[in-house]
């Protein structure tokens, strides 16, 4: 899921931006900043990767490649990779924030934006499609809200910005207090 791939980087930024108070003053793995941040990730992330790899692994490849022809375990790496994502942008931010780059950091996340667009563009025809690989590569793909997959799909856009945006308030808040003391 390489739109799933550039949002969950992006996240971690965005926590990392929510929470330069409490990462400038004690670092990227202080609490409650960064367990906060990989709840997130574990809590979210993973599962809905899970979810979309196991149950449908075509779309989630976006058809690009034929899931029949992967073996089963595969989706275990590929949930971690998810939850990794949100880590590394976390991690990639922190270490910019605490070099006092904030700047870089904007620059980042708008250049994941405009990866994000990109790719929502591209793969657009793909995103809107559910079926089998098969189905897809015999143009007999349904409109994705035409099956349960488009539900799923948005069921797991609002649990991610639901969490998202609980988590960001929860760092800003944080990052007051640290600032205020």
């Amino acid at each position: 899921m390489l739109f799933a791939a550039i949002a969950n980087v992006a996240i971690g930024m965005a926590f990392a931006l929510a929470a330069k108070d409490r990462i400038r003053a004690d670092g990227p793995f202080a609490t409650p900043a960064f367990p906060l941040a990989m709840l997130h990730a574990a809590g979210v992330v993973a599962p809905v990767a899970l979810y979309f790899y196991a149950v449908h692994p075509s779309w989630a490849w976006h058809y690009l490649l034929d899931p029949a022809r992967l073996p089963g375990i595969a989706v275990v790496p590929l949930t971690v990779a998810h939850a990794t994502l949100v880590f590394a942008g976390w991690y990639g931010a922190a270490w910019l924030i605490r070099a006092d780059r904030k700047r870089a950091v904007l620059y980042a996340l708008g250049g994941l934006g405009v990866a994000f667009l990109v790719t929502a563009l591209v793969l657009s025809r793909r995103l809107g499609t559910g079926g089998t690989y098969a189905e897809f590569q015999a143009g007999r793909g349904l409109d994705l809200l035409d099956v349960k997959l488009g539900y799923a799909v948005i069921v797991s856009f609002m649990a991610t910005a639901a969490s998202a945006g609980y988590i960001a308030v929860e760092l800003v808040r944080d990052s007051r207090r640290v600032r205020s003391r």
